[in-house]
């Protein structure tokens, strides 16, 4: 039986010009099937996972895509995503670590 995780719609920025949901890896508190909090964060990697907007009682399901890396202009650094997808176009970009 695969385990299903879902994450509170206000732990994620929303970004309408680009219609993705966007937070950190590591500030992602995940709600397991029993009603209890996973003790760790992300606990889902790359395998689905559900958005829920508790207030509305509307959720989503999104699937991994791809992962790619963003390297900010002019900074030595750079920021690697795990990037899921919704069945009705929403992207779900996860930032999971710092280069």
């Amino acid at each position: 039986m695969t385990k299903e995780f879902t994450y509170d719609i206000n732990q994620f920025m929303w970004v309408k010009e680009i219609n993705t949901f966007v937070a950190d890896a590591w500030d992602l508190v995940a709600w397991m099937e029993d009603g209890l909090t996973h003790p760790e964060a992300f606990p889902n990697m790359k395998r689905q996972f559900y958005i829920k907007n508790y207030k509305t009682g509307n959720q989503r399901r999104f699937r991994f895509v791809k992962e790619y890396i963003d390297s900010p202009d002019n900074e030595p650094w750079s920021e690697t995503y795990w990037q899921f997808k919704s069945e009705d176009g929403i992207i779900c970009s996860i930032c999971v670590a710092l280069n």
